[in-house]
């Protein structure tokens, strides 16, 4: 009620100076209120607030002038009240947090928040119309101005615009609000998010002149194969006034004026000017080259007074769909993307400029090119900021009805009376951002089924901006939509889509499910997506966990998920709003590394029969390689041994060249070598840094290499078996086996006892989230405890003649997977001992095993971690590409990554070896026989084991460090899988199949002097 009609989102300044001034600032003044350059004032702050359960309960006269707030509460705004100690706010995925019977919502409980606030309206705005803007508020509205009624509104992701010109007096005006949880609206805003109310976004008060610009329409396309500028622009005027003057002005990167066109007003009927020019040879704007012009429009009385001025920034740039793909200035560009919301750890919906900021320099650093704005319109700053520093968006209307699915009619898409709604809330997106030049798809929402009403929604937005594709999920192949847009295809969804030509690309809206310890297998999609051009990319689910920062009872920090922030009678639907490849406050999750190499722009790879050329392709879609360097770098044992920069050659975008490296010939060695490449930043360019790294590969050279000889054997073992033990004493050492279990109880260098507890098959793992949406825990829970039940046969002693070896074998039964199990200890005099387990199934049928190898327990002393392998990040078989072999340290406690839910982590892939030390340099050194999955934490396996949610919320931040060093040397681990997190199975290539398996390592000693390096090039069996 009341509502101005949505125009398209520009700020009126008082003169083009100020107009073009306020452009000029730094990002995050640039979107503040100026009062002496605008004619608008804030209203955020600090207001007063009464929350009610119920619409009953909320006093009905509080918006009267002279009602007493005396004994309200204080509440910020923006900001939703259940975060500032009001209620409690509610997850849920896909269930409405109320019965599903639409439109009706619960009466008893549907919490009011009644606010209050004062403002004076400044005396230079007399005789101008004054507007009252809520730019986003949850669900719906009313609002009054001196007691009298300004308005109502639903949507609350976009904003509304009340003339309370009428209302307004001098001196203090009292605003009420009355916000109401749930309404109508809330059936059309059932986003996988959490449900909370309030006044989310910015408030304002702005003045204009009763004769002004009400409206504009951009576009500016490039023609003539890509090179010239098309720009057309409508200006629509409100109440024009014979005499007065527009002018318009096109002003290049530089502030200088390409254009100028002037119109006067010849009546008040004269509200329509319409301008078009060619501009030759126009920079294009593009995520890559994100060039852009300011349009400036300034208004003049009949005196030559100036009325108002803007400036809106944009850029030339063609989106078109031909040949079954989507084009950007001709280009079938890949989206390497991401799915957005909009989420503080604080304050939740109500984010700010800065926080933008972060999230773009983030996702241009890591090589992120698209945003889907999920699932609703963002803040009007985002878009702003996306031309700017070049993100591709798609822009999504706030429609999402999932919780319908649980109703006999599955959509609101066939209701003739919601028709209105679907229609206001696409319309109303599409006239406000409709000339943001990054904005190049837009979006019909979200999971709300299919129905009639999304094909009048597209062919209205169709009709009103054909400058761009509309995309819609819901209906599948047989939607109306011009991209086949699916949620969490599997790779053969791919392959099917590139069977037979398509008229539409496949650009997946949602995939790679990012919860918790997850992206496995991006790769592989990205492996068909870069061979066939009908596979345009896609949005991973999703950029940052929406999680809360909170305290567990002890007092350490969590993240906190469904439930954890209180309680109000409905369902939470736990971590599942933890999918992000960021945290909430934007640290960076393990599995953005792997995102940044595989949507990496520089592709290397070797030249066949050559000893140092490389090919190079350039998958950037329209730039060159001129502004990077090649980087290379030959390394043996973590130790750089040839290395240089080079330029690249001019390779255009797409194509690829050879480049021959001044390789120096390397002879044969005990070690292996590896040849880094890298491509780096020449210059410092907006969000990145000089010298950043935007491509990485490594491989194994071909370097002939030579096996050492065995090392001689110096000293005697002596054995001897007591009732409980069999202990072996070589040269200040001695090991130990406990009869009873076999396991390894002593293992001491120099007195000084390095196990807690020794080795121990293990074949579980804390169960990913992943792993528990698959059945894991059903499927492979004969493995859980396989390892520590396995029965003891016999604890075999063999004995050189010479005394100067023995082998200690502890053979085992394990009853319940039908299968033998073998852990051979080769144990030399000097402490050298080589661990061989060797695992035989029977006849029956076992599962996949989650990981396959030993764990032992060490003192927390030895905790300081080296290791030749992948790193310096977690990595695992399906997740890898991004963690090169190099020689890395950290402590073993900053090796866990703390995960929303606890649950595992710290896996290195391909490990040659690896130390634990203590500070005095004391320590264990583990060689394998072929590459090793190797991890080390601070506490038991069992304190990240899961727990249902029902059962006990565990969180990440809350795992202490403990006295002790968990070591778990694995001859594999399956991968993390990342498909989706609701049934996907980790694909088979990355599990472990129960047949019959054997590996081996090798323990020695470390003293304070030995190196690590070259300690471990040595042989001893």
């Amino acid at each position: 009620m009341n509502r101005e009609p949505m125009h398209a989102h520009f700020i009126p300044f008082i003169n083009e100076s100020a107009a073009l001034s306020q452009q000029a600032l730094p990002d995050v003044e640039r979107f503040a209120v100026n009062p002496k350059s605008e004619r608008r004032i804030s209203l955020n702050g600090v207001w007063k607030f009464l929350f009610s359960k119920n619409n009953d309960e909320c006093p009905a006269d509080f918006y009267k002038p002279g009602y007493s707030t005396r004994k309200w509460k204080d509440i910020k705004v923006p900001g939703s009240w259940e975060l500032q100690g009001f209620d409690a706010p509610i997850y849920t995925d896909v269930s409405y947090p109320f019965p599903c019977n639409p439109p009706y919502v619960p009466a008893d409980y549907n919490p009011v928040g009644a606010y209050i606030h004062e403002f004076t309206v400044p005396e230079t705005w007399n005789g101008m119309d004054i507007f009252l803007d809520f730019e986003g508020v949850e669900s719906a509205y009313y609002c009054w101005v001196n007691g009298e009624l300004a308005g109502y509104s639903e949507d609350s992701r976009l904003p509304a615009h009340f003339n309370v010109t009428k209302l307004l007096k001098k001196g203090k005006n009292k605003l009420a609000v009355k916000v109401f949880r749930y309404s109508d609206g809330s059936y059309m805003e059932d986003q996988d998010y959490w449900k909370y109310s309030g006044i989310e976004r910015d408030v304002y008060l702005y003045a204009r002149p009763q004769s002004r610009v009400k409206d504009f329409k951009l576009t500016a396309g490039l023609i003539n194969q890509y090179k010239d500028g098309n720009f057309n622009v409508d200006i629509i005027f409100n109440q024009p006034q014979a005499g007065q003057r527009v002018e318009l002005k096109v002003l290049d990167g530089g502030g200088d004026a390409l254009f100028v066109q002037e119109k006067e007003i010849k009546n008040n009927v004269d509200t329509l000017w319409s301008v078009n020019k060619l501009f030759s040879k126009a920079l294009a704007w593009t995520a890559e080259t994100p060039n852009l012009y300011t349009l400036v429009v300034n208004t003049f009385d009949a005196a030559g007074k100036s009325l108002e001025s803007f400036a809106h920034p944009f850029g030339f740039r063609t989106v078109e769909m031909k040949n079954g793909q989507q084009l950007i200035n001709g280009v079938p560009v890949l989206f390497k993307g991401v799915n957005r919301h909009e989420h503080d750890p604080l304050q939740g919906r109500s984010i700010d400029v800065e926080s933008m900021l972060t999230d773009i320099r983030l996702m241009k650093q890591f090589n992120i090119n698209a945003v889907r704005n999920c699932h609703y319109p963002n803040h009007y700053q985002w878009y702003s900021l996306c031309d700017k520093y070049g993100l591709y968006l798609v822009d999504e209307a706030n429609i999402e009805s999932h919780g319908m699915m649980s109703h006999k009619d599955g959509t609101l898409a066939n209701y003739p009376e919601w028709e209105p709604a679907f229609m206001q809330r696409m319309s109303r997106m599409v006239m406000r951002d409709r000339n943001y030049t990054a904005i190049v798809t837009w979006s019909l929402g979200n999971e709300s089924g299919y129905g009639k009403h999304f094909e009048t929604i597209y062919d209205w937005t169709k009709k009103i901006d054909p400058t761009r594709p509309v995309q819609y999920e819901g209906g599948g192949y047989e939607a109306k939509s011009d991209i086949y847009c699916p949620m969490y295809p599997r790779i053969w969804s791919l392959r099917r889509h590139i069977n037979q030509r398509d008229a539409r690309p496949m650009i997946m809206c949602e995939y790679a499910h990012a919860m918790g310890n997850s992206v496995g297998n991006l790769q592989d999609y990205w492996d068909l997506i870069y061979k066939y051009d009908q596979l345009q990319g896609g949005f991973i689910w999703d950029w940052v966990d929406q999680t809360f920062a909170k305290k567990d009872e002890k007092g350490n920090d969590i993240w906190a998920y469904g439930g954890d922030m209180g309680y109000v009678g409905v369902h939470n639907d736990s971590n599942f709003c933890a999918n992000g490849l960021v945290a909430s406050n934007r640290s960076l999750h393990p599995h953005i590394y792997e995102v940044k190499k595989v949507y990496q722009y520089v592709h290397f790879a070797p030249v066949a029969f050559t000893a140092n050329r490389i090919s190079v392709t350039n998958w950037y879609d329209f730039i060159d390689l001129s502004g990077y360097q090649l980087r290379w770098t030959i390394e043996t044992d973590g130790r750089a041994v040839q290395q240089g920069v080079l330029d690249f050659p001019r390779i255009p975008a797409r194509q690829t060249q050879e480049i021959q490296l001044p390789i120096q010939p390397i002879a044969a060695s005990q070690s292996e070598y590896f040849l880094k490449l890298e491509a780096i930043t020449r210059q410092e360019q907006p969000m990145i840094p000089a010298g950043h790294v935007v491509a990485v590969e490594q491989w194994k050279l071909p370097v002939e290499q030579l096996v050492a000889s065995v090392e001689p054997v110096r000293g005697k073992l002596m054995a001897e078996r007591t009732s409980a033990d069999l202990m072996l004493t070589g040269s200040n050492f001695r090991i130990g086996f406990s009869l009873s279990d076999g396991e390894m109880t002593l293992l001491e260098y120099n007195g000084r006892n390095l196990v807690k507890e020794g080795l121990q098959a293990n074949f579980w793992r804390g169960l990913t989230d992943n792993d528990v949406a698959n059945g894991t825990p059903e499927r492979c829970g004969i493995w859980h405890h396989a390892g520590k039940n396995a029965r003891l046969k016999d604890l075999k002693l063999e004995e050189a003649p010479d005394k100067q070896w023995a082998n200690v074998t502890a053979c085992y039964r394990m009853e319940e997977q039908d299968a033998d199990l073998n852990v051979k200890y080769t144990i030399r005099p000097d402490g050298v001992v080589k661990v061989t387990m060797s695992f035989v199934p029977g006849e029956k049928v076992l599962p996949e095993m989650p990981r396959l190898g030993m764990r032992m327990i060490l003192p927390a002393e030895y905790d300081m971690m080296t290791w030749l392998g992948r790193g310096p990040h977690e990595n695992y078989a399906d997740r890898k590409n991004s963690a090169l072999i190099g020689v890395y340290k950290a402590n073993v406690w900053e090796q866990y990554h703390p995960y929303v839910r606890a649950q595992e982590s710290a896996n290195k892939c391909d490990v040659r070896w690896v130390a634990l030390r203590n500070q005095t340099g004391e320590g264990l050194l583990i060689t394998g026989e072929e590459p090793l999955n190797v991890s080390a934490w601070n506490f038991p396996q069992s304190d990240i084991d899961y727990r249902p949610f029902n059962v006990e919320r565990r969180h990440g931040g809350s795992i202490e460090k403990q006295d002790l060093v968990w070591l778990n040397i694995d001859h594999r681990q399956m991968g993390v899988g990342g498909d989706n997190t609701w049934g996907a199975h980790v694909h088979s290539e990355y599990t472990i199949t129960p047949h019959a398996w054997q590996y081996s390592f090798v323990l020695q000693p470390l003293q304070p002097e030995t190196d690590p390096v070259s300690q471990a090039h040595k042989r001893f069996f």
